[in-house]
This record gives C-alpha cells, sequence and structure tokens, in this order.
C-alpha cells in the first residue's frame, strides 16, 4: 500500500519536496503529496523542508514571505466490460434432438475516479537575527507571519 504522506525527499512518483534558492537568503520551498496526502500533511511537512533548507545553508530562523496553492487534480475512467457465462444440455432420440441454454451477463460499466494531490509552495527569507526577519512576514486573514525557529520546528513536526 502506499504512504499516506510521501517521504521528505525530493519530488517523484509520489510526491516529495522541491526547492532552490533565489537569493542567498531566499528560497522556494514546494511539497508535493499523493492521493493519499491531507492538506495538512502538506502544511507540516512544507514547513519542515523550509526548516531543512533554513539549517543546511546556516541560517537559524526563517519566515514565509509568499504562499501559492500548487494543488493539482486529475481523473481516470476505467473502462467497461461485460462477461456471459452460459450452460446448455442437449438430449437426442435418432433423428430427434432436444436442449436447453441459460446464460447470465455481467455489466461492470466505465467508472471515473477524481484524484486530488495537494501542493503548497512558500517563499522563505532566512536569518540567524530573528528580529531582522519581522518585517517580511507576510499577512493571511489579518495575522502577519512570524519568523521560525528553523530547529525547534524540525524537532516538533513529523518525519513523514
Amino acid at each position: 500500500m502506499l504512504n499516506a504522506i510521501p517521504a521528505l525527499q525530493p519530488n517523484g512518483a509520489l510526491g516529495g519536496y522541491s526547492d532552490y534558492m533565489v537569493a542567498p537568503d531566499e528560497a522556494i520551498v514546494t511539497f508535493y503529496g499523493n492521493g493519499y496526502t491531507s492538506g495538512m500533511q502538506v502544511i507540516q511537512m512544507t514547513a519542515r523542508r523550509c526548516a531543512e533548507v533554513t539549517l543546511q545553508h546556516g541560517y537559524r530562523y526563517f519566515v514565509g514571505t509568499a504562499a501559492s496553492d500548487a494543488s493539482s487534480n486529475y481523473s481516470f475512467t476505467t473502462p467497461g466490460y461485460a462477461s456471459t457465462y452460459g450452460r446448455g444440455s442437449a438430449v437426442g432420440y435418432g433423428n430427434y434432438a432436444t436442449g436447453s441454454f441459460s446464460s447470465n451477463t455481467i455489466i461492470t460499466p466505465p467508472q471515473t475516479y477524481n484524484v486530488q494531490k495537494p501542493a503548497l509552495t512558500i517563499a522563505i527569507k532566512m536569518s540567524n537575527n530573528e528580529k531582522s526577519l519581522e518585517p517580511y512576514g507576510m499577512v493571511m486573514a489579518g495575522v502577519k507571519a512570524r519568523p521560525r525557529d528553523a530547529a525547534f520546528l524540525i524537532q516538533s513536526l513529523p518525519k513523514s
């Protein structure tokens, strides 16, 4: 069975992350879920990857400066088919014969499945000075994002 959450690994067929630096202290981080991943799991894994990128580049704090929904949806349809099973018998007497036949047909119609693959992209700014990041936090629902301690986040969020 597939994992509910893609492992925190580079993006592949079952999901994962991608990230790149846009400045020495700024990065774009995306986490792609699969059809079994919830939106909350994608948020947690994106936050974890932001923290890892921050520490990998020698910084302690980061703040989200922009975010966008990178989710995708797709559907597929299985083919329909029919199967017929029959049974017959015949009895013959000289030039005369009689017989019977019965059949049963099972029809399976085509089925369409819709799959949502949640994904989230976050732009981050990193620093070793928490106060220097305060002006950069994005505002969502009237609340300004605060700088986060990367090491603390890694300890508190699930690995997968």
